[in-house]
């Protein structure tokens, strides 16, 4: 990061954009005249100086924040500092951490030195490079930064670290209003790119790094960002060399299209190890040289769970299990509260941890997160009767062959085909769903219209891959390979009423009282309906944190995804083994929209 920005601001000094830089390591105003001087070439700027400025002044805003307070004050729950975006346990090429060795710097690992005692440091080049920028007052704040908007969804925790952004940056001149929306509305806010900077995390899907790159492709349905959209279409200011790798790729002053999409469309055919890896770190750096995505820090999971709960279990990416619990040794109902209404429970198109939770409830996929003989989280056959090895095509391409479950059938009695499965994934992966998941499909031949997916016959299912994946199992237990029927999608509305509701997996739909309760009751022909211990499990819906606390108090709720920030401390000792404290891959940070003007 270090040398990308330093390429950065040669190209800004060579265009002469760079007034005379503040040596000093505390907030003085520089001269009044070179800041003019600086606001006026800022005007006569192309679209191509004004993007590698505006990255700059994001890099510049991201070291204004004390992430070491966010984690201890706010967080309070074993977050640790974010100095990277691809997340804290995920593994390298040599099976060391991803993010010690992102960036180029021997002094610390990832993008921005995080430690406490770097703080006054990093604030202080922050308010060199802003000043370069925009005009000072006679205390040193900027007076003509324009106004900012950060947008976030309902929870204490988000609030407060939004008011701490708030004043990190009223700290130096720069006003950042708040805006809250409920979890749907803040979705495809976002997703539409009608913001200027906002809220956001990202948990795996799976472990390996590409699952943090490749939502950030210019048609991805997660690319927030707006990466290679709007006016960042156009600009060709992004290079690309991979020569060294043995590709053919070199690319100078290409648009993010040209450049990026075609970096992780590499990274998805290549099967050398170590070159895959270099390449993904290449990915990491290009999207941190934007300054558009700012790492805050790497997540834990937190949750309270009631002592008389046995057999829960979650995952490393958020998904929460309550197949096979009890409640006092009985299995007749458990009433939950995980977030707010669900965007959506089509697995093909859900986005959201909250949703996979109860997606994974309703459906079972070909695969599955569960134990192994050790008690170890893994990820085991569900419908499939066992996960084969592929087998290697001349091509190049890997073909795998999958053995229905004798007796598999849909929550409504009828029989579960291999059809069902093909037809489920191409509609999944086409360009005419649209879904945000889509791209997960990328590693099948023929995507994303001609998808090598066949149902040879009622209980064998043949899928092709581009090459070798070494995360393929772990895709096949994610909630976009879950099948779906035709006949029942073809509702538009099939997922937003109890009555139209048809699943495969442990649980069906009885009730969905919206934006308050949705009630799911054992599905009797699950084929291991015989192995779920709880009959009924309530989803209620809330996403107040004050309101989720009462209600697990009262013994209502006996499992809550989120506390009061200001309640965390009490908690651990009030209720020492209840609060958890869970490990997770994720990473909350802010982003950007890359079409946010920010120059005077």
């Amino acid at each position: 990061m270090k040398k990308l920005i330093a390429m950065l601001l040669a190209v800004v000094m060579v265009l002469g954009l760079v007034a005379c830089g503040n040596e000093s390591t505390t907030a003085t105003n520089p001269p009044a005249d070179d800041a003019t001087v600086a606001a006026t070439e800022a005007a006569e700027m192309t679209a191509e100086e004004k993007a590698l400025a505006e990255a700059e002044i994001r890099y510049a805003i991201s070291l204004l924040f004390d992430r070491n307070y966010i984690v201890d004050e706010i967080g309070q729950a074993g977050q640790v500092p974010a100095s990277s975006f691809v997340a804290m346990g995920m593994t390298d090429a040599d099976g060391s951490e991803f993010y010690k060795n992102a960036g180029d710097s021997t002094e610390y690992d990832g993008y921005y030195d995080v430690s406490v005692e770097a703080y006054e440091d990093n604030y202080a080049k922050a308010y060199e490079i802003l000043t370069k920028y925009y005009e000072v007052d006679d205390q040193g704040m900027l007076t003509n930064f324009p106004t900012l908007t950060y947008l976030y969804n309902t929870s204490e925790g988000n609030k407060a670290i939004g008011e701490y952004l708030q004043s990190a940056l009223a700290g130096v001149g720069i006003t950042m209003n708040l805006e809250n929306q409920e979890w749907n509305t803040f979705l495809n806010t976002r997703k539409n790119g009608d913001y200027s900077v906002a809220r956001n995390g990202w948990l795996a899907d799976y472990n390996d790094p590409i699952c943090f790159l490749d939502m950030w492709v210019t048609a991805s349905g997660n690319n927030d960002v707006q990466y290679g959209k709007g006016e960042n279409a156009d600009l060709a200011i992004y290079s690309l060399d991979l020569t060294e790798y043995g590709y053919d790729v070199k690319v100078e002053n290409g648009t993010w299209s040209e450049t990026y999409d075609v970096l992780i469309n590499t990274i998805k055919t290549c099967t050398d190890s170590d070159a895959r890896y270099a390449m993904m770190h290449i990915a990491e750096d290009m999207l941190m040289a934007t300054g558009c995505i700012v790492p805050l820090y790497f997540y834990t999971d937190i949750y309270m769970v009631d002592d008389s709960v046995e057999g829960f279990f979650s995952n490393p990416l958020g998904y929460k299990y309550f197949q096979n619990t009890t409640v006092n040794g009985s299995g007749e109902t458990i009433s939950v509260c995980l977030a707010s209404e669900p965007d959506t429970i089509d697995p093909a198109l859900n986005s959201a941890v909250d949703g996979a939770t109860l997606v994974s409830h309703l459906f079972a996929g070909l695969a599955k997160w569960g134990t192994d003989e050790s008690g170890n989280l893994t990820i085991v056959a569900d419908c499939a009767t066992e996960l084969p090895e592929g087998v290697q095509n001349d091509d190049g391409t890997v073909t795998y062959t999958y053995t229905l479950k004798d007796g598999l059938k849909w929550s409504d009695g009828q029989d579960l085909t291999a059809a069902d499965f093909a037809f489920a994934w191409k509609r999944a992966a086409s360009s005419e769903l649209g879904a945000d998941y889509g791209y997960m499909f990328e590693v099948v031949k023929g995507y994303p219209d001609e998808l090598a997916v066949e149902a040879v016959d009622e209980k064998t299912l043949t899928v092709t891959l581009n090459n070798a994946v070494a995360y393929w199992n772990e895709l096949l237990a994610f909630p976009t390979y879950f099948p779906v029927r035709e006949d029942v999608v073809a509702n538009e509305g099939w997922a937003t009423d109890a009555s139209t509701y048809v699943s495969n997996g442990a649980y069906t739909m009885t009730g969905w009282d919206h934006n308050s309760v949705i009630t799911l009751t054992k599905n009797e022909n699950y084929y291991d309906a015989a192995n779920v211990s709880m009959n009924e499990i309530k989803f209620y819906l809330s996403d107040d944190a004050n309101n989720m606390l009462t209600n697990f108090k009262n013994g209502t709720w006996l499992l809550i995804d989120d506390v009061p920030t200001n309640e965390i401390a009490a908690l651990k000792t009030e209720y020492p083994d209840e609060f958890v404290v869970a490990g997770q891959i994720g990473t909350y940070y802010v982003c950007w929209n890359i079409n946010e003007d920010l120059l005077p």
